[in-house]
């Protein structure tokens, strides 16, 4: 395998690449200039020292120095009363940017599949972020993708609080159906997330 190939093989692991894209990719880093692909190269390795993972959210960030936690978390003044559960990190991202939310927040970092297809949820790491609180939030939001996938493991989500004793007494709600079916958190507007944090059920 050269190295064309082997360029070309790591940009298929990329989300939505097909080879056809990752090929593109590659070409179009040959007729870039030295200086862009030296910049490129040094923002990926500074990238992997200077982003880590926030221990409380669990989202990729800057972290503090004295704290490990990223800007958010480490935000006093954000309500302990409610904490909400999204997919990925750009979800809170577009949360943020809609301005209709000021609690806590934990990335799952992906959803159960429907199919079968082999798939992983940061379940113990939620666990632990619930059984390290000193005072339980009053409400857990779980805002997922209005896929079918996401469907499924907010309703796993909502049963395995339900039964479990320290969280059982806690208000459990999902986003309201501002968000339309098969659409994703990242993707939605400021409007149609304000209004699916209002219709929350």
């Amino acid at each position: 395998m050269n190295e064309l190939e082997r360029l070309t093989e790591l940009f298929m692991r990329f989300p939505g690449i097909g080879p056809r894209q990752a090929r593109r990719f590659v070409l179009f880093l040959l007729r870039q200039d030295a200086g862009y692909r030296n910049t490129l190269v040094r923002s990926i390795q500074n990238v992997a020292t200077d982003i880590q993972q926030c221990t409380m959210c669990l989202r990729f960030a800057s972290l503090h120095k004295k704290v490990p936690l990223c800007d958010l978390c480490a935000q006093v003044n954000r309500s302990d009363e409610q904490l909400m559960i999204v997919e990925k990190d750009p979800d809170i991202e577009q949360m943020e940017r809609s301005g209709a939310y000021n609690g806590r927040y934990i990335v799952l970092g992906g959803t159960l599949s429907l199919t079968g297809k082999k798939s992983s949820i940061r379940e113990k790491e939620l666990d632990s972020y619930l059984k390290k609180r000193k005072v339980l939030p009053s409400e857990i939001i779980i805002a997922l993708s209005a896929t079918p996938d996401g469907e499924y493991t907010a309703n796993y989500l909502s049963e395995k609080f339900k039964k479990e004793p320290a969280t059982s007494g806690l208000s459990i709600t999902m986003l309201g159906r501002g968000l339309s079916t098969g659409s994703e958190l990242e993707y939605a507007d400021a409007v149609t997330l304000m209004q699916a944090l209002k219709n929350r059920a």
